[in-house]
């Protein structure tokens, strides 16, 4: 019996050592899927101040040459608004997106870029072409407009808060994402979520017709080491997301959503540009596709 007591003693002692040495940090941060004890768990900032958050689309593509001066001009209004601005780089149509070997051989293509430019028109109306929060006639916008567009946009009150926590297995790739929605205005149409994840910081070549200074170019108009930012990598729910309230919305609404087990899949599959990779959540009008509120986390 000492010799039972002793061994089961030594059991529960490693198995107590374990678990102090590999803490799970929240055992039910992914579900219906195999974990490990290598979670990585981050919030939006629930202390900001409610406020009105506004989407700039870019739809581009990487042989189009006049697409960098759109890609600039994004980049001017987010840093000019900050965390008030969240861009979306979106590769779509079939001119200037394909891959053309032997120069461009990537596909920055995805299947929610392509149904959001087929139900918009952008890649049609002649890239680069943009959208702020899908408020405008037509949908395409110039992006010499994007700016004062922005500007107006930001005038408005917000209609939503949105909080956003993700909880990442940085050894499985796999991820959850919680956002819950609380309605600071009434609504009267039904509002849809669609959660997406976008990507900075991959460097691949562009056509540029105009480039900068002291850029290395080859082949006349073309720049190997061109740095792609927020770039759309693909969406957690589908292209169009998923109801959040069917019909009108009340003031203090809230609805929270949770979407398990998503395979994160950083360029090239790489685990060290995690970092460089962001939740974009959006709530839309099912009706008008306008954008009530958007917001944006980095999951590492």
């Amino acid at each position: 019996m000492k010799k039972i007591g002793l061994i089961l003693g030594i059991v529960m002692l490693v198995l107590s050592c374990d678990k102090v040495k590999n803490p799970l940090q929240n055992p039910d941060a992914i579900t219906n899927c195999t974990v490990s004890p290598h979670f990585v768990k981050t919030d939006s900032n629930t202390t900001k101040v409610n406020h009105r958050i506004v989407l700039v689309e870019d739809y581009t593509g990487h042989t189009c040459g006049n697409c960098p001066r759109a890609a600039e001009e994004a980049e001017n209004i987010q840093n000019k608004y900050g965390d008030s601005v969240v861009v979306l780089a979106i590769h779509a149509g079939t001119q200037f997106s394909p891959p053309k070997l032997p120069d461009f051989p990537e596909d920055f293509r995805t299947s929610v870029g392509t149904d959001w430019d087929g139900f918009f028109g952008f890649s049609a109306a002649g890239l680069p072409k943009g959208s702020v929060n899908r408020d405008q006639t037509p949908f395409p916008q110039p992006r010499n407009a994007w700016d004062g567009l922005v500007s107006t946009a930001l005038n408005w009150a917000p209609s939503a808060k949105l909080e956003l926590t993700t909880w990442l297995d940085t050894s499985a790739m796999l991820m959850r994402v919680d956002v819950k929605t609380t309605f600071i205005t009434s609504w009267s149409n039904t509002t849809k979520l669609v959660v997406v994840m976008s990507e900075d910081s991959i460097i691949a070549r562009q056509k540029d017709y105009a480039p900068p200074v002291g850029s290395t170019v080859e082949n006349g108009d073309e720049i190997p080491d061109y740095l792609f930012m927020h770039m759309l990598r693909g969406s957690i729910n589908g292209s169009w997301g998923e109801e959040i309230k069917n019909g009108p919305s009340a003031i203090g609404d809230v609805v929270r959503k949770s979407y398990n087990c998503y395979e994160v899949k950083p360029w090239n599959s790489e685990k060290k540009r995690l970092k460089n990779m962001s939740v974009v959540a959006i709530l839309f009008d099912e009706s008008t596709r306008e954008i009530l509120q958007v917001d944006k986390l980095k999951i590492k």
